[in-house]
């Protein structure tokens, strides 16, 4: 009886989820740096491990080299939109407030992932931790652009990722 009872037990608990990026290929990688600091490797994932704009699933896996404050990301978030002019402004607002009450400090170490399911919708990740979800679907190309968009403040890492050219 008392087996019965665990194994019950068991069956209730919630799952412990980790990033979907098992069922995903990598499609680039690389490296960001400022000025001689790296800041983090970046890698792309797609289902069949190429990259085309509008496929989901899709991941950008980011693990930092450096601590970095939420409101540093956040602003540099803003900053990215603000440049690349794709964003209004109502958008980088209302996604701002989401990511806020999402995202936390990043340490050294830290692996931050943006998982964008086949809906449309995005997921971020901790290293193995659900952050929170964007369930907009404007919001996944807007936040990649960041990365992917020809206009990206580091075109040579963009086409990296887009698995265009290797490291």
């Amino acid at each position: 009886m008392m087996k019965l009872f665990w194994l019950l037990t068991l069956l209730t608990l919630p799952v412990m989820a980790a990033p979907p990026l098992a069922q995903l290929r990598p499609v680039g990688e690389a490296q960001m740096h400022w000025l001689w600091f790296k800041l983090y490797d970046a890698t792309l994932y797609s289902a069949d491990g190429r990259y085309h704009p509008a496929a989901r699933p899709l991941a950008l896996s980011l693990r930092y080299a450096r601590d970095i404050d939420r409101d540093d990301l956040l602003a540099a978030t803003r900053e990215e939109w603000q440049r690349l002019g794709q964003v209004p402004a109502h958008h980088q607002s209302a996604w701002l407030a989401q990511l806020a009450a999402i995202w936390p400090d990043i340490r050294a170490g830290d692996r931050l992932t943006l998982y964008v399911d086949p809906s449309g919708a995005s997921e971020f990740w901790l290293g193995e931790r659900a952050l929170g979800r964007v369930a907009q679907p404007a919001f996944a190309p807007a936040f990649l652009a960041i990365w992917l968009d020809e206009g990206s403040r580091d075109p040579a890492l963009s086409r990296q990722l887009r698995g265009e050219v290797r490291p």
